[in-house]
């Protein structure tokens, strides 16, 4: 059965009002080597930021996540009771500090609300079970909207992955062609070379040492070996990508066994039209590594 593919690239809002409280949940994803969560709140969600994270690990696997949580106790007045006798006190060493220094003892509500230790900051209460299920209904919403955000990127991602394979099929039928006739042009240019050294001609011993150089020269050229590994690697790109799921790691692993393969072929053959294939090849393994790095 096929899954979907995900990007990690995604955003969602939720929002939800019950149980007095009024949320607003809003998710950004981007990617990431693996699962990272970092939650912003009001210091009364408490306890609840470990269900909240809880819930998000179940719904996404890998990626960068930026959680952003307001709510409002719909109803709730701040809170900020005044210190009577610390402010009295505070005005009378204003007022005594003016007269000392002659200076206007002139004071206001505002001058009041500066000084520390006036008002009494109650801390805020922690989410309640009955509030935590409105966050819950407004992270829901978020997760839902990111997901859906999410497929579609990695619909279209399969989309250019399965079309950035073609410049290595162009690569492994050039070489699969090319190959075979690289030795034969690597005889006639050491025959060549060695008839500019020994013009007179050769000799039975001459023909016998160009032979045996010719075979360790074909042992080293074939990359027969590469050519089947790279057209087994292609085919499990492709069925991986068929296969749908988290495939963002291993289409990285398979894509710098793409570039193993290239490159030894290229070197191994040292042919210049195998290796203007290489070069092709290259760009598009080079594109599909970055693809691969926003895939779940």
């Amino acid at each position: 059965m096929t899954k979907p593919i995900n990007s990690m690239t995604g955003f969602g809002v939720g929002a939800a009002e019950a149980a007095g409280l009024a949320v607003r949940v809003e998710l950004k994803c981007v990617n990431n080597r693996g699962l990272k969560i970092s939650v912003r709140s009001r210091p009364s969600l408490g306890t609840s930021e470990k269900n909240l994270r809880d819930m998000i690990t179940e719904h996404l696997v890998r990626g960068s996540i930026d959680v952003y949580v307001n709510f409002e106790r719909l109803g709730e007045g701040v809170a900020c009771p005044i210190r009577v006798d610390a402010a009295r006190e505070a005005v009378a060493s204003l007022r005594r500090l003016a007269a000392e220094l002659d200076l206007d003892d002139t004071l206001s509500a505002r001058d009041l609300a500066l000084i520390p230790g006036v008002f009494e900051h109650t801390a805020e209460e922690p989410a309640t079970a009955e509030e935590w299920r409105t966050v819950e209904l407004a992270l829901i919403e978020a997760l839902r909207q990111v997901g859906d955000m999410r497929r579609h990127e990695g619909a279209k991602l399969a989309e250019i992955l399965l079309g950035l394979a073609e410049p290595l099929d162009h690569f492994l039928a050039k070489a699969n062609e090319l190959a075979p006739c690289a030795l034969d042009r690597s005889r006639e240019k050491l025959r060549l070379r060695l008839e500019e050294i020994c013009p007179a001609g050769f000799t039975a011993a001459d023909h016998q040492a160009l032979e045996r150089e010719m075979c360790l020269i074909a042992e080293k050229a074939d990359v027969r070996e590469e050519l089947d590994r790279l057209s087994s690697h292609l085919v499990q790109y492709r069925n991986a990508i068929a296969k749908g799921g988290e495939i963002g790691k291993k289409l990285e692993f398979l894509a710098q066994e793409f570039l193993r393969e290239i490159n030894t072929t290229a070197s191994k053959t040292n042919d210049t039209e195998i290796v203007q294939e290489a070069v092709k090849a290259k760009l598009a393994v080079e594109k599909i590594k970055e693809q691969c790095a926003n895939l779940v």
